[in-house]
């Protein structure tokens, strides 16, 4: 499991922070009376498509296999500045007079990439101030043609809630939750986005983000710490890659790679569309063609083949005025590699509640920690991973004793762990998510993640079953193949 079952146990800023997969759990049955119909576009575009419920509604989600692992250095940041970009409008949206604004537009990106160029090669040029003036004084006269938040209003008006946007390690979601006679409205307005997006604003919305990633990161050493600690444990892979980009190249971001790297990536080959909720799927299927199949096929970009040293040992000793904090992990496959199910199993029996084995130990009895937790599959799917023990030790305990600990109960855990134990965590699993089988948006999120990720959304057909095949043996062995002391990365967060 990922997400939606760790929301009690990791703390509020990493999630922000690092999106995560996650993993529902679900009987059989239950899948089996979904009824997704999985349908291809002619230029390559996947729609699955989901007739439920009662009430006249619709979840719709546009999702991308594209996110900061596809980023390189140059670009580092681009997929979650485009997020920001793609609520700017288009040629008819956003705008008040878009053959004026566009003048100022060229103008614009034209003086920007000037100033980016002089500021990296000569920073003390002393025509950097008139430039600057002169780019305030062009954007203040295409703003004037602006209309913020088009789309916000477009679809409240159309009873549209939830509309929003995620970008990860891994993938990228365009999501609104709509009455079911507003779905052509939906699809022309977003076809019309993802096929001519116009990249207004782009220099002010570059400044928001490095703003954000100052206030997220720079000023909150956990944060940076967790950023750090992923560096260390990628040093080749893109993973090592923040979702918001680096603090140095942020404000260097190039509008023209920008705009490039969207359209090498956000391709029909990279998107799925899931519309789940009341609906007649023939006519469904009809306006997705009529508007997404006229966007025009490219091919996708190519897998990325770095793979990681993982046995080896890497640590990382930071120091700030903060309350202590301790990274551990370690690497392993990704889904669908058994393992990945063994690990779900793992970090359910050393984390999952109260009861388990690191909370009642390290918290209730020892007192050491004032929260501690254990998770599999970060910071993304599409490659192989970490499984991560996270704990905060308490004032005056060293994160050095704690990491012994967490050494301890892994050990202990081979040597006692039974059946019955894993049973129970596998119930855990299974009745963790049942209540989004309830609600369009949660089998919308569902089945469009593992179609985005995995290529095949009935990865949740057979989850279970497959959970029901680990043994006392298939623990031990995970523990002893990839949780070895010596190849763990290891980061620590000491109160200067």
């Amino acid at each position: 499991m990922k997400i939606y079952q760790r929301l009690a146990v990791i703390i509020f800023f990493i999630l922000a922070l690092f999106p995560m997969s996650y993993r529902p759990c679900f009987s059989n049955h239950l899948l089996d009376n979904l009824g997704v119909q999985q349908l291809a576009l002619p230029n390559g575009i996947t729609c699955l498509l989901v007739n439920r419920g009662y009430t006249p509604t619709l979840a719709l989600i546009i999702s991308f296999k594209v996110g900061s692992v596809d980023e390189n250095y140059q670009t580092a940041g681009a997929a979650h500045l485009l997020e920001h970009m793609m609520f700017k409008g288009t040629k008819t949206i956003g705008t008040t007079n878009f053959e004026e604004e566009n003048k100022l537009l060229q103008q614009i990106e034209a003086l920007g990439e000037t100033i980016d160029r002089i500021s990296l090669t000569n920073p003390d040029n002393v025509q950097l101030p008139q430039l600057k003036q002169r780019l305030q004084t062009l954007q203040k006269k295409a703003n004037a043609y602006v209309v913020n938040s088009a789309y916000d209003a477009i679809y409240t008006q159309a009873g549209g809630i939830n509309f929003n946007a995620s970008t990860s390690r891994d993938m990228t979601q365009y999501y609104i939750e709509l009455p079911n006679d507003a779905l052509e409205l939906w699809a022309k307005l977003e076809s019309e986005r993802i096929k001519e997006p116009v990249f207004r604003q782009f220099y002010t919305e570059r400044n928001t983000v490095y703003e954000e990633r100052l206030m997220r990161y720079e000023s909150n050493p956990q944060s940076k710490l967790f950023e750090d600690f992923l560096g260390v444990a990628f040093l080749a892979h893109p993973y090592r890659h923040p979702t918001i980009g680096y603090t140095s190249n942020i404000p260097f971001l190039s509008l023209s790679l920008v705009r490039k790297f969207y359209f090498d990536h956000y391709v029909p080959k990279n998107m799925t569309i899931t519309v789940v909720g009341k609906q007649d799927t023939s006519q469904t299927l009809k306006i997705l063609k009529q508007y997404f199949g006229t966007i025009p096929q490219a091919p996708s970009q190519d897998f990325v083949a770095i793979k990681e040293d993982t046995k080896n040992t890497r640590r990382l000793v930071t120091y700030a005025d903060a309350t202590p904090y301790l990274l551990i992990g370690w690497h392993k496959p990704a889904m669908p590699h058994f393992d990945d199910y063994v690990f779900d199993i793992l970090s359910e029996i050393l984390s999952g509640g109260k009861s388990s084995r690191l909370y009642k130990k390290l918290v209730i009895d020892k007192k050491v920690v004032s929260d501690i937790a254990a998770y599999n599959g970060y910071p993304g799917s599409r490659y192989d991973n970490l499984f991560i023990v996270e704990a905060t030790p308490k004032e005056s305990i060293a994160c050095e004793e704690v990491e012994a600990m967490v050494y301890q109960e892994l050990n202990l855990l081979q040597s006692t762990c039974s059946q019955e134990e894993i049973n129970a965590a596998i119930r855990r699993l299974e009745s963790t998510l049942l209540f989004d089988m309830d609600t369009n948006s949660g089998i919308a999120r569902m089945i469009s993640y593992y179609q985005t990720i995995t290529g095949d959304w009935r990865y949740l057909m057979t989850y279970s079953d497959i959970l029901h095949r680990v043994t006392v043996s298939d623990i031990q062995r995970v523990i002893d193949s990839y949780c070895k002391k010596e190849w763990a990365t290891v980061a620590v967060l000491k109160k200067k």
